[in-house]
């Protein structure tokens, strides 16, 4: 483990790619494997290198957090809008939380938090810097800005669930299932009702004891 971690390490501070670092990680074709940190699968390596790099980038947010903790006024979860984005990070997408990862408007827990959630997580953050008012400047604020998706550009501040409801009806069907989708299309459900007010994932079974109607809707009797 330890070769894992100075390999990742020394990778992620000379500005390498996830793909560069799990090759180390892994080896190289011509020397038989021989001179990688640790014999395993491409996809596994690359897998190691991309959670361990993300890791670190969420240490070095924290770190910069706390060093300008005057300028902040929150951070912001950010999720990645495609189709292979957990459940975890779906419903956390968006949700502001205090710079101690406590929850403002809502219940849903910070946990280990963006990059850091899950295995091979994506998510990131963004800090949230105080109005210019805030700070002391006499300046007009700034225009809302745009994130990425997997089709292009998107206003900033839409979230996954509100992304996902402008999708193809077959990608919403990727991301949530043929039921999950019927019980939005046809039983009228808001995809934010899969999830707990603690953003956890609800089984279909306690979905229809919740709501019995909506699978009727559905087809589902």
């Amino acid at each position: 483990m330890a070769r894992i971690n100075n390999t990742v390490r020394h990778g992620y501070l000379n500005g390498e790619s996830a793909v560069e670092i799990g090759r180390k990680v892994r080896g190289h074709v011509n020397q038989g494997y021989k001179d990688g940190a640790v014999q395993m699968s491409r996809a596994n390596a690359t897998t190691i290198a991309k959670t361990a790099v993300s890791h670190l980038q969420a240490v070095a947010r924290e770190q910069f957090v706390d060093a300008n903790r005057g300028i902040f006024d929150c951070k912001r979860w950010v999720s990645t809008l495609d189709n292979k984005t957990s459940n975890d990070c779906i419903v956390r997408d968006g949700l502001r939380y205090t710079l101690d990862g406590k929850p403002i408007g809502h219940k849903v827990p910070y946990l280990q938090g963006p990059g850091k959630i899950h295995f091979n997580c994506r998510s990131m953050e963004t800090l949230v810097v105080k109005s210019w008012q805030e700070l002391g400047i006499d300046v007009d604020e700034m225009n809302e800005g745009t994130r990425a998706s997997m089709d292009g550009q998107v206003p900033e501040n839409i979230t996954f669930l509100e992304w996902i409801q402008r999708q193809p009806e077959w990608r919403q069907k990727q991301v949530f299932g043929e039921t999950r989708f019927r019980l939005m299309k046809e039983g009228g459900m808001h995809p934010s009702q899969f999830y707990t007010d603690r953003g956890e994932f609800i089984s279909l079974g306690k979905l229809k004891q919740i709501d019995e109607r909506a699978f009727r809707e559905a087809g589902y009797d």
